[in-house]
């Protein structure tokens, strides 16, 4: 199956994420948006859309965003499965409608996340037993209203909407399942004053919580990667049934 990942930033790649999708058999294809101005023609079964440092709706100064929400438009029209993290999930509800604005709390670091008892979370293979306040790692200024006819799926007291599904096969994620350590720590170069003013200990915060808890993140992200590819796998061969 071929994968679409866009990549805003050269700092946040696919990461661990992708090494479990390629272990299950997919072909990633990623557009950097640093090295073209486009996305690699061809057709593709799902679209992975990353974080970035940037505002969902700066279009002026990323002029990529606009393109990104069309992508999520049509592959959501073409029924393909769609995953977004952070600014992707970020841009998922801007192409739903829904207001992408800040988040009274910055989220810096690993957090704990708690699952939304509905009956629709049941049905999600990777919110399986779930262990309630997992910490994932975080790193976001924004936060979004949930778009229409979405649903909640995890959630905290920091920022509301954590992952939520719309349909069968979107999914947006604020938080970070695809990061490495070395992922991590080279995001220590996108500090800025304020952080430098308000987390003055963060580098040393990291490293602290990474040997916590990036094993247990490291998991779930395997689980989120098996059971999204299967994803792409029943819709590709339903499109293949039904042309």
């Amino acid at each position: 199956m071929d994968i679409l990942v866009v990549q805003s930033v050269e700092a946040d790649p696919v990461g661990i994420l992708g090494r479990y999708l390629q272990v299950k058999g997919a072909n990633l294809h990623t557009w950097l948006i640093a090295k073209q101005l486009t996305p690699p023609q061809g057709t593709y079964h799902g679209l992975i859309v990353l974080g970035g440092p940037m505002n969902a709706c700066d279009d002026d100064n990323f002029p990529h965003l606009a393109q990104v929400v069309s992508l999520i438009q049509q592959f959501h029209w073409e029924g393909k499965p769609i995953l977004g993290i952070c600014l992707g999930a970020q841009l998922i509800a801007r192409a739903f409608g829904s207001r992408v604005y800040q988040n009274e709390v910055p989220e810096l670091g690993f957090t704990s996340l708690f699952p939304v008892e509905t009956p629709g979370s049941a049905t999600e293979a990777w919110l399986r037993d779930y262990p309630p306040g997992l910490p994932m790692m975080q790193w976001h200024f924004d936060t979004f209203d949930l778009p229409a006819g979405a649903q909640r799926l995890l959630t905290n007291d920091l920022c509301r909407n954590q992952a939520f599904r719309i349909g069968s096969n979107v999914y947006g994620l604020q938080f970070h399942p695809e990061v490495t350590p070395e992922i991590v720590m080279n995001w220590m170069a996108f500090k800025t004053d304020w952080i430098e003013a308000n987390y003055p200990h963060l580098f040393e915060q990291l490293r602290e919580q990474l040997v916590r808890h990036w094993g247990n993140s490291a998991q779930f992200t395997e689980k989120l990667a098996d059971a999204w590819y299967d994803q792409v796998v029943a819709s590709a061969r339903t499109v293949s049934l039904h042309p």
